[in-house]
């Protein structure tokens, strides 16, 4: 049964459409109740489309399974990040090596962490994303290999959570949202729904 939200809107229930504990946290951090639901949904999105877009579209897709099943007063928050370097898309991880190779190359640069928010109900949809600036120190492979094997950061787009040791002495600044990094731009979602 789905809870009621206890600060924002009494008549609304919230689903959240992610398993991603760190996003769990947000919610109630920003003082909602919620159920989480997720579904397998193919991580896919057009050729040519933008980079900065690819987090939104898939935050859509994750949102949208639910559309059929929801009721009228339920909310489904859908999100996806991106961590994106000179160019390219850093995913999660596929083994060891892949994430020591990309924290290799996160090593002494700047990149972004783009998350992409779908929040929609059966009467309308919200679509939004947030960009933060993170500024990695240079790690040295013992470093990278002492983080790899010590947090094992497999599910983590970039392979890294920068609430964890590596965010404590790699991250030399944020410029932007912290919890955006984290998993969700909380703020802008708190807002969002307020108005929602």
């Amino acid at each position: 049964m789905a809870h009621q939200s206890s600060i924002i809107n009494h008549q609304s229930s919230i689903v959240l459409a992610s398993n991603s504990p760190r996003r769990k946290e947000l919610l109630t951090m920003a003082g909602f109740e919620f159920v989480v639901k997720s579904k397998n949904v193919e991580e896919n999105h057009p050729d040519g489309m933008k980079q900065e877009e690819i987090p939104v579209h898939l935050a859509h897709k994750k949102a949208k399974v639910f559309l059929q099943e929801i009721a009228d007063n339920e909310i489904v928050i859908g999100a996806d990040t991106i961590v994106l370097l000179n160019g390219k898309i850093y995913e999660k991880p596929t083994d060891r090596e892949d994430a020591i190779n990309m924290l290799t190359a996160l090593s002494g640069q700047m990149h972004e962490v783009i998350t992409g928010v779908c929040i929609l109900s059966k009467q309308k949809e919200i679509l939004f994303s947030e960009t933060t600036k993170v500024y990695f120190n240079e790690l040295k492979r013992e470093e990278i290999e002492f983080y790899v094997d010590k947090c094992k950061p497999y599910d983590k787009a970039g392979s890294y959570a920068c609430q964890e040791w590596i965010g404590a002495v790699a991250i030399r600044k944020f410029e932007g949202d912290y919890f955006n990094v984290v998993g969700l731009p909380i703020n802008r979602v708190y807002q969002e729904l307020k108005n929602f």
